[in-house]
């Protein structure tokens, strides 16, 4: 039995391998199979089909093409081992050899290992056994931790030995090196990940834009269940300690899992209210500390917000403007409520100039700054909450807003 995969990786940290199965799709946008954060990526830029026997790469009509052997290429069979670039990724067609009832999800690791090692881009060995002298006792082969790790993962241990294999088989693996963020506050997204080797941590941000250490998760853990539950936006952002190995398992595949065992989505909800009430008093903690609480920096204040073009490979995008109100002010950030219908109009990391209308003493003051949040009101309808940190305020404006904050 043969299996088709993709290694690639995003940047220089973030390893991949994608099981093929049908029909993948790549692209900026997040209706993709494999969504690429690049902006010399096209919205819908190709398509990897299984057509007439063999695997092929097809270009979906994208600004910058794909690069297959240094040249621009309409549509190329794909062979094991061959590569082809899209934008500034390149990715790998693997086809591997199965025997039935084997271990594929190991199969996929050492698969994942010998890619990183051909590209030169990984010196995380996954196949290799730790030396008894460096850890001061026997350790186990990097397979038999990782069997581990999967067998004590808490909302696998409803599911027999067969749903657990096709769970994992489905699985796309990726690994992270120390500092890469997995997944950010306010993305969208549904996936649950599981952690298989290394360490986490999850954090949020307060009003001042300031982070908010919530947890560190280890092997056999998972995060992501709540915006599983939910399908609202990611409550909180999740980046590698050190270099991690991460298995995501599609919302797809895992509600067809919890359609097929209750249980699980017992365990899975038992995860997401302890974690939810964690969350809310480390945040009430922070807040009774903070003696801005009840400062200026909650009066509303007339904002006009701009958001900065950036240059695509289809051109310039135009600014867009928007008439917000302050929720919470600071000297290092702002958190605005703008009228917009939907938070697709307002990008994470994305570049905004603001202008914010002090009471009169002290007047305008402006400010060019970073989007770190985006997600609705909860409270007001057709409300959007944008927070952004200052990343270039003048001496005078900050020095007025310094004053209007403390109320000298």
């Amino acid at each position: 039995m043969k299996k088709c995969y993709l290694a690639f990786e995003i940047g220089s940290m973030q390893k991949t391998i994608y099981p093929l199965f049908g029909p993948t799709t790549i692209g900026r946008s997040a209706d993709n199979t494999i969504t690429l954060p690049d902006p010399t990526t096209s919205r819908n830029h190709a398509k990897v089909n299984f057509v007439d026997g063999v695997w092929t790469v097809e270009d979906l009509g994208s600004a910058n093409g794909i690069i297959c052997g240094g040249k621009r290429v309409e549509r190329a069979i794909l062979k094991s081992g061959d590569t082809f670039r899209i934008g500034g990724v390149t990715f790998r067609f693997i086809e591997k050899d199965f025997v039935e009832g084997s271990d594929q999800l190991f199969e996929t690791v050492e698969i994942l290992t010998a890619a990183a090692k051909e590209q030169h881009t990984s010196g995380f060995d996954m196949g290799e056994e730790v030396k008894e002298e460096e850890k001061g006792e026997e350790t186990k082969p990097w397979s038999e931790r990782l069997q581990d790790a999967v067998a004590a993962i808490p909302f696998f241990a409803p599911l027999d030995e067969n749903d657990r294999k096709e769970l994992a088989d489905t699985a796309t693996l990726h690994v992270f090196d120390a500092g890469e963020v997995i997944i950010r506050e306010g993305d969208p997204g549904r996936s649950i990940y599981v952690i298989l080797e290394g360490w986490v941590r999850v954090f949020t941000r307060d009003h001042h834009g300031e982070e908010l250490e919530l947890a560190a998760l280890g092997a056999s853990q998972f995060f992501g269940e709540m915006s599983f539950l939910t399908g609202k936006p990611r409550s909180g952002s999740v980046a590698a300690i050190d270099t991690s190995v991460v298995i995501e398992l599609s919302y797809n595949n895992m509600r067809k899992v919890v359609k097929a065992h209750p249980t699980v989505k017992k365990v899975l909800l038992e995860y997401y209210e302890k974690r939810m009430g964690s969350t809310e008093k480390k945040r009430a903690e922070v807040e009774k500390k903070d003696p801005r609480a009840d400062s200026r920096g909650k009066i509303r204040l007339p904002i006009k917000l701009v958001v900065l073009p950036k240059t695509t490979p289809t051109g310039k995008v135009k600014p867009s403007s928007w008439e917000a109100v302050s929720v919470d002010l600071s000297t290092t950030g702002i958190v605005v409520a703008v009228p917009a219908l939907s938070a697709d109009a307002f990008h994470v990391e994305s570049e905004v100039r603001l202008e914010i209308e002090l009471p009169e003493r002290w007047g305008e003051i402006r400010s060019l700054g970073i989007i770190h949040r985006v997600k609705p009101a909860m409270t007001e309808k057709k409300m959007i909450l944008v927070g952004i940190k200052y990343v270039g305020m003048a001496d005078a404006d900050n020095k007025k807003l310094s004053e209007f904050l403390s109320g000298a």
